[in-house]
């Protein structure tokens, strides 16, 4: 049953009462519209090229980042992507009270528009009150423009996000950990540093840690092509797994989860790169291990504990 809910007699602009609970439609329709209008390389998430002019410049790039870091360069920061939700997503309705956030990205030598494109992707599309601060952990970058050149540009841009500098190279899981420790906001939301978040991506992370705190959630991984940068969906969600060999796998959905899509769905592992986690939860279960030096084991970790 759904009704709008008011409070003394004044309505409660956009809140609606689903089932006795106040729920609301969190989609930022201006914003979308606005995307909608722009125009330029890679907007709406379509892939793009370079002349055969920037070619020298391009492998240059590409021995250091494995990816079209000059394609990168002539995108703009504040992209827009096409909407490739589940229809069922954008329509859905989320809980009013919902915890606040922290993005943690760690990164080394990172690409300059890489690394600020994931960051402004979270800040756009985030419902303000929702996201509180945005931590970059720099685990020791040895490029010149990660320094105080990415303090200041933050500063001036987008103050929601600041620079946490490692001494010495810690690797990738100790970093995190530092971020995670800096952090401030109710949920920890990890991010790698050369990624975009999508329409709404927020709400839907953070509902079932405000029903249940110890539940880690995990996003849709979709693909932004390291090539010409489209970005296009992976599949509709797949369970994770592994081998004897602690390979991770992917396997199907079980058919009453496809059945009740887009509703999340229980996994016995995570990827391990993005997910969002209670912060009083993640210390409850000790976070991660310090001995964890490098990517690869720790989404078992979390996800045994």
């Amino acid at each position: 049953m759904i009704l709008t809910f008011s409070y003394f007699g004044l309505q409660e602009e956009g809140v609606v009462i689903v089932d006795g609970v106040r729920k609301k439609d969190y989609n930022d329709y201006m914003y979308l519209k606005k995307e909608v209008l722009q125009t330029g390389l890679g907007e709406h998430g379509i892939g793009g090229s370079l002349s055969p002019a920037f070619d020298k410049e391009k492998e240059e790039l590409y021995k250091v980042n494995g990816f079209n870091a000059r394609l990168s360069d002539d995108i703009a920061l504040n992209r827009s992507l096409s909407d490739i939700r589940h229809p069922k997503c954008k329509k859905k309705l989320y809980l009013v009270d919902l915890p606040n956030a922290a993005v943690v990205v760690p990164f080394h030598n990172e690409h300059w528009t890489t690394l600020l494109r994931t960051a402004f992707s979270a800040y756009n599309r985030s419902p303000k009150h929702l996201l509180k601060e945005i931590i970059l952990v720099d685990d020791a970058s040895t490029k010149d423009f990660l320094g105080k050149k990415l303090d200041d540009y933050l500063e001036e841009h987008l103050p929601i996000a600041r620079v946490v500098r490692l001494p010495s190279r810690w690797g990738l899981i100790r970093a995190r950990l530092e971020g995670a420790k800096h952090a401030t906001a109710d949920v920890l939301i990890f991010l790698d540093s050369h990624t975009e978040c999508t329409t709404n991506w927020l709400p839907p992370l953070l509902e079932p840690i405000a029903v249940n705190y110890k539940t880690a959630v995990c996003p849709f991984i979709d693909v932004i092509d390291f090539e010409t940068f489209e970005y296009r969906a992976q599949d509709e969600g797949r369970r994770g797994s592994f081998d004897w060999e602690f390979y991770y796998k992917r396997l199907p959905v079980l058919p009453e989860d496809e059945a009740n899509m887009p509703e999340p769905f229980k996994s016995p592992v995570m990827a391990g790169g993005l997910f969002a986690i209670s912060s009083k939860f993640f210390w409850e279960i000790g976070g991660y291990d310090p001995g964890l030096d490098i990517w690869g084991g720790e989404q078992y970790e979390l996800s045994f504990k």
